[in-house]
């Protein structure tokens, strides 16, 4: 390949063209074979931009693991409602659409005891029930008004999203957000409500039906009134240092099932159950014998749909909801976000097109080099050889004159 006419005449010159040839070859082939290798081992990259992409077009993209670390997609609306792709409703406790909740006022003149001019005991169910079923239809309007604030708040709320996020990342931080809405509103709810019955308790605020004090007799012509407190269960637990006293609620020998009777009406309702609700017989007997309200029909409560054995306690620590419906809507979200394009880089391997015009690209440019570089290397390589061997000669004879 370095042949020239000197050389048809010069053996060494020839032998030095041969080297130089046999070295060209080695640094060639050494060179397209690294090359080669470096092209196939290399991944190739381009940007791709996809402009105003469809929701089924992000989503193919977002679903491709080689374009997921690389997608972008800028939203034009930056900050987007929950409430313009999120519905969220309550499913309250039967009992609060039921008829001793609904049609309170035609209940209440069922069982509406305290007209009868008999004196009952303090602890007897009788002075209880009204306040019960009072309460019971308060805590259910409290209950509703509460979430109904809260979940107005929550609809109002922004999710933030600069670049569209993709359905599995939206779901997840919605029903994030949705749980702790969940947790959050009865726990203030109720630290609300246990802070008025402390505030009840430790000012010593005397029920409407005299439950947890009773006045004592004056004692002279110049006694002062005084209050003596009341005691519930076979232990005599007073009123007087406990809001927590507790007996079964009972109407003349019948004790009344689910319900018990205490220092407060509110708190003796939240540590009863509802079983007598739910059985037919048993709320026949809470109604007093009147004709006047013969043709009122009320409607018991359906144990297929929710535990008699539940306390009211844990019913408002759920804030008298049984389950809570709902629905995250990704088109409106993406709808919303509504992204003007998306770019992605993809990662691929180099095709054989990709390979062969590369190595063509290179091919050039290196035999040109190497022939320049491989001459020039082998005259300084001959060079070197030669000035050793000057050296070396010398010393040889030298060696040999000496001996």
């Amino acid at each position: 390949m370095f042949e020239s006419e000197i050389s048809w005449e010069d053996e060494q010159r020839r032998h030095n063209e041969i080297i130089t040839t046999r070295i060209y070859l080695l640094f060639l082939t050494s060179a397209v074979g690294i090359l080669i290798v470096y092209t196939i081992a290399t991944d190739q990259t381009q940007t791709i931009t996809v402009n105003n992409p469809s929701q089924a077009r992000f989503e193919r993209l977002v679903s491709n693991p080689g374009y997921l670390s690389t997608l972008d997609c800028p939203c034009q609306n930056i900050s987007i409602s929950y409430d313009s792709f999120m519905s969220i409703s309550p499913q309250y406790h039967q009992v609060c659409s039921s008829d001793f909740v609904v049609r309170n006022s035609s209940w209440i003149d069922l069982i509406h005891y305290r007209s009868n001019p008999v004196n009952y005991s303090y602890d007897d169910y009788r002075l209880f029930v009204v306040p019960h079923f009072r309460l019971l239809s308060y805590l259910c309007t409290l209950a509703n008004d509460t979430l109904v604030d809260a979940l107005s708040i929550l609809r109002s709320n922004t999710l933030i999203s600069k670049r569209a996020q993709s359905r599995q990342v939206v779901e997840t931080q919605v029903e994030s957000a949705i749980d702790q809405f969940r947790k959050s509103t009865p726990q203030t709810f109720m630290r609300m409500l246990d802070f008025i019955r402390e505030m009840a308790q430790g000012n010593g605020l005397v029920s409407s039906i005299y439950s947890n004090w009773y006045v004592l007799p004056l004692q002279g012509k110049d006694g002062f009134l005084s209050l003596g407190p009341r005691s519930y269960g076979i232990d005599n637990c007073s009123c007087g240092t406990n809001s927590m006293c507790m007996s079964f609620a009972t109407i003349d020998t019948w004790k009344v099932p689910g319900f018990l009777v205490g220092c407060s009406p509110l708190e003796s309702l939240l540590q009863s159950t509802l079983e007598c609700l739910y059985n037919v017989t048993c709320i026949k007997r809470l109604i007093k014998p009147n004709e006047q309200y013969s043709n009122i029909i009320i409607r018991h409560l359906d144990a297929t749909l929710s535990s008699p054995n539940v306390t009211v306690q844990s019913l408002m620590n759920e804030l008298m909801v049984d389950r809570w419906e709902r629905n995250i809507t990704y088109e409106h979200y993406y709808a919303t976000c509504a992204p003007t394009f998306c770019t992605y880089v993809p990662t691929e391997r180099a095709n054989p097109i990709y390979l062969i015009t590369t190595i063509i690209g290179f091919y050039g440019g290196l035999t040109v080099a190497l022939k320049m570089i491989v001459p020039v290397l082998v005259k300084f390589g001959r060079y070197l050889i030669m000035y050793r061997r000057q050296r070396i000669e010398p010393m040889e004879a030298a060696i040999s004159d000496h001996e």
